[in-house]
């Protein structure tokens, strides 16, 4: 090695023993270029939209901190403020009260399933006096003509709640409470790259590549991270139906303008198309996040 950094890897050429103090050294000289780099990283983020994938895919990066690693980071701070404003959401509150919302499928008085949240809690309350078991179900139906068995759906809700029955030991009326919040961490994950599917949709397949579109999803996921955080931040200071209702809907309406923005600069077309293609894209995103909350909520009802 002639030079202090490598030429292919562009490490710094170091002696492999290091002195307790140079090691010390290293420490806080990695933590300042780290805070220098957030700084400079999340201030053209959210004042610059779009600049940063710009900068990624023209190859300017070393002033900023790593795409993957910014998300990782900002996101788990995001879930970290949210959920910690958000203490009450264990099952022991679904069971106490603080209903916000519920859905519910009626049958007759001995037989019925209803869902209700409270906070990031989901609970199921079963009610099934008319079966024993699965089993039972299966052979009353069979012996039923066809226009008088339950459809698929009432069906498999049935089966369902017999089987649930039967799991905890043959209870008629059950109410089953699953924390889904750490659930929504992963979910992410998965709808991150379908949005980056849904903006490489709109745009040309020869000029761009995927990973092209994926490196924009997660400048704008962190975007909406931060704007959300700070604003549940500010929200918590109100008690009143705008934070709880306003708070929201300038996240949303924020988070729209800056797609909208990202797109115009990233791929350099009009305003008012990059503004068609981001109401699309907001239409199948909205889709794909209400079918992937409810396969959530599906999967925490099958293992409760």
């Amino acid at each position: 090695m002639e030079e202090r950094y490598c030429s292919r890897c562009g490490q710094e050429n170091v002696e492999l023993k290091e002195s307790f103090g140079h090691l010390v050294g290293h420490f806080f000289a990695d933590i300042t270029h780290f805070d220098s780099k957030i700084f400079t990283t999340i201030k053209d983020l959210v004042w610059r939209p779009g600049f940063l994938t710009l900068e990624y895919m023209e190859g300017r990066r070393m002033r900023y901190l790593n795409p993957i690693r910014m998300y990782v980071f900002i996101s788990a701070l995001f879930f970290l403020v949210i959920y910690w404003g958000n203490g009450e959401g264990g099952p022991k509150g679904a069971e106490e009260g603080g209903v916000k919302a519920s859905a519910q499928v009626v049958k007759p008085d001995d037989e019925s399933l209803a869902m209700r949240f409270s906070g990031s809690t989901a609970v199921f309350d079963l009610v099934e006096n008319k079966y024993r078991t699965v089993a039972e179900f299966d052979s009353v139906q069979a012996k039923l003509p066809d226009s008088s068995r339950e459809d698929w759906m009432m069906r498999w809700i049935l089966r369902n709640n017999l089987r649930l029955k039967q799991k905890h030991g043959g209870e008629t009326k059950l109410h089953l409470a699953t924390n889904v919040q750490h659930m929504i961490p992963k979910l992410m994950f998965v709808l991150l790259p379908l949005f980056a599917l849904y903006v490489g949709m709109l745009y040309s397949r020869k000029k761009y590549y995927y990973s092209q579109h994926v490196i924009f999803s997660i400048h704008f996921h962190s975007f909406f991270f931060l704007i959300s955080m700070a604003i549940a931040l500010v929200g918590s200071l109100f008690d009143s139906l705008w934070a709880v209702f306003g708070f929201p809907v300038l996240v949303l309406a924020l988070a729209f303008v800056y797609l909208v923005a990202a797109l115009r600069r990233v791929f350099r077309q009009p305003v008012w198309l990059s503004f068609l293609k981001a109401c699309l894209i907001t239409v199948l995103y909205t889709l794909s996040i209400i079918v992937a909350f409810m396969a959530v909520l599906v999967i925490s009802f099958l293992g409760s």
